[in-house]
């Protein structure tokens, strides 16, 4: 992504059954992260299954063919590792950072971990009602709603109007059959990237995953339909109101160009001069004037049906001044970007990746984010190429082709008195 990561030995392999390897080499670095990326996450659930791909990353830590329940834990813990994964609407990742001698362990307990779950009976009922609380937890925090609704009023097709953690009544009537079915169609070879990163040998590693991961039957992949978005024709408002928050919140967004196209790197730095910081033109006009409590801006990432947001938090009365001067901002950009605002916002961008890519876990995440989401290594490796080729031209073009005068979705979350 970053001159700071090429400066790595990268290296790309293709498993005989399909899977996936990418390492980076790195000699500044004593720690080595290890990661196992599948291309599955809650867009790729029929109705039924809402909520399983995050309930079965729940299940894989319940115990294994060589690690009884508890023991993965206890050995990562014991090696000074830390363990974790994650479930997203488009991938689900498994991930241990390690000191460097210990690399062979974390790579065995993450083979275990994903290929040799005993997914049992007893833990698919322990799990429920877990997951159950978490996903109550979720409702009982008003930002966490306030999303979910946001995503329900843009998308109206799409998978993607569904939450992660799914529904209580779906959640309830998962058995083991369904989660084997599951697991077995996308947790396997041809579905899987495998990313190590840190001051490790190459070959070595290649050899070692070829004695775990490397064993497992690579199938084919069920193809899913994943049905796109229709164009919006119009606006879409909807205001929630609710006791537990004292301020008024607001999230409007629109559709946006998809990660990984030429149009998405000039998002990326219209996004770094709208919201990203206190150099910020709506931190400097909304948040230093005493409009908001705070701005940001960004964008979903997503292959496919991404969208670019605006939220600000602020008192209910300045709602209708606040938007008024955000699309006014947004308008007099046409006629008052100057090519060093953009040059600066580049720079910015590009300091921000370097420092980030320091650390192996970061690095290792946007491999596997690169070769699971955005489907190339391309758009890690050429990032900052990408990044600098950005003009001011197209940055105003990419404002007017999806920004200004364009249908958006709005939610307003208000105090309920």
């Amino acid at each position: 992504m970053t001159a700071l990561a090429l400066a790595g030995e990268l290296r790309s392999y293709k498993l005989p059954n399909g899977a996936k390897l990418v390492i980076n080499r790195r000699e500044d670095t004593e720690a080595v992260a290890l990661h196992v990326w599948f291309k599955v996450g809650s867009i790729y659930e029929d109705y039924q299954q809402k909520g399983m791909a995050h309930f079965l990353e729940h299940m894989l830590f319940n115990g294994s063919e060589k690690y009884p329940y508890g023991q993965i834990d206890y050995i990562v813990e014991g090696l000074g590792g830390n363990l974790n994964a994650g479930t997203s609407k488009e991938y689900t990742f498994y991930h241990i950072t390690i000191a460097r001698p210990y690399w062979k362990q974390a790579l065995e307990v993450l083979y275990q971990l994903t290929q040799k779950p005993l997914l049992l009976e007893e833990m698919v009922e322990k799990e429920k009602p877990i997951v159950i609380e978490e996903l109550r937890r979720g409702k009982d925090n008003p930002t966490t709603v306030l999303w979910e609704e946001f995503e329900k009023l843009f998308y109206k097709v799409s998978p993607y109007r569904h939450p992660i953690i799914g529904y209580e009544e779906t959640i309830r009537n998962f058995t083991r059959e369904m989660l084997l079915e599951f697991y077995r169609n996308f947790y396997q070879p041809r579905n899987m990237f495998i990313v190590i990163v840190g001051n490790v040998e190459p070959e070595e590693v290649r050899e070692e995953v070829l004695k775990t991961f490397g064993k497992e039957e690579g199938k084919q992949v069920p193809k899913v339909q994943i049905l796109p978005e229709p164009e919006q024709l119009e606006n879409r408002t909807k205001t929630i109101k609710d006791p537990r928050v004292e301020k008024t919140y607001w999230l409007v967004g629109w559709r946006a160009p998809a990660i990984g196209t030429k149009e998405y790197y000039a998002l990326v730095v219209l996004d770094q001069i709208l919201g990203n910081g206190r150099t910020s033109l709506f931190y400097r006009e909304l948040r230093e004037k005493g409009l908001v409590y705070s701005v940001s801006t960004g964008d979903f990432g997503r292959p496919k049906d991404n969208l670019f947001f605006v939220y600000a938090t602020l008192d209910q009365e300045k709602l209708p001044q606040v938007k008024e001067k955000t699309f006014e901002l947004m308008r007099s950009l046409r006629e008052k970007l100057t090519h060093e605002e953009v040059q600066k916002a580049k720079e910015r961008l590009i300091n921000s990746e370097a420092f980030a890519l320091e650390r192996v876990e970061r690095d290792a995440y946007y491999i596997g984010y690169s070769l699971t989401v955005v489907g190339m290594l391309d758009y890690y490796k050429y990032f900052e190429n990408n990044i600098r080729s950005v003009r001011k031209e197209d940055v105003i073009r990419v404002l007017e082709n999806y920004l200004l005068n364009k249908p958006y979705s709005e939610i307003v979350m208000v105090p309920q008195k």
